[in-house]
């Protein structure tokens, strides 16, 4: 499961584009698909952003492209733009609990998902043939120090239910991290991957939590997932 540094949320959603067209259309096959470096990862793949921006739904021809359903609107601007731009604005669905503004509507599919209703989200995935979660609903650092009980829920349960549908279906998987990851007591300039982090903030501490839940996770189940920190 790579964990990686993004410098920002077009990075991100080209990171992601290139698992998902390289995969589309069969089941992920696991072996040499692990990054062996995290910033090598990152800037070997701003090196190819000028192919990506040629890169259309026709990179899928002969296979079937892939169906995406992004957790939390609000957050995924740029992620969902990019995919939309190449995969198709049909093939990537935004979904929330609340009721966007005018122009999501108008920018391609958005439906009512609650990541804490499992049933629902279940059926979510199934009704739209979704092959790919992208997970970004979140309760942020302020709302969550002042309902930490709200922020457990969302970040947490709601990971595990992504994982859990994730896993029964096959799906692949995508979840931000964050520098909030890290705490006061990190080493810093550069700061290591793998190091002490102890953040201090519960938003930090549940990217802490699906940081070492998705790599349990894909060490035996083989979900593919893929988490960014994003700088």
């Amino acid at each position: 499961m790579p964990i990686m540094h993004a410098f920002n949320c077009r990075m991100l959603g080209l990171q992601l584009l290139r698992g998902a067209v390289k995969h589309a259309g069969r089941r992920p096959q696991y072996r040499g698909e692990q990054f062996t470096s995290a910033t090598r990862s990152v800037s070997s793949s701003s090196q190819q952003l000028p192919a990506f921006g040629k890169t259309q739904c026709s990179s899928c021809s002969g296979t079937e492209c892939p169906k995406v359903l992004i957790t939390g609107q609000s957050l995924t601007n740029h992620v969902s733009h990019s995919l939309r731009k190449r995969l198709g604005k049909n093939n990537v669905i935004l979904s929330d609990i609340r009721k966007p503004p005018t122009h999501v509507y108008n920018d391609g599919p958005f439906i009512f998902s609650d990541i804490l209703d499992y049933k629902n989200l279940r059926e979510t995935v199934v009704n739209n043939n979704i092959s790919w979660l992208v997970h970004y609903s979140a309760v942020l650092s302020a709302v969550g120090e002042s309902n930490v009980a709200l922020a457990k829920e969302v970040n947490i349960t709601g990971l595990h239910n992504i994982l859990d549908i994730a896993t029964e279906h096959e799906l692949r998987v995508f979840v931000p991290s964050t520098i909030g990851a890290f705490g006061p007591s990190s080493p810093r300039d550069p700061t290591p991957e793998l190091c002490v982090q102890r953040p201090r903030t519960i938003y930090g501490v549940s990217k802490v939590h699906a940081e070492l839940m998705g790599e349990v996770r894909h060490k035996f189940t083989q979900t593919y997932i893929q988490i960014v920190r994003d700088t």
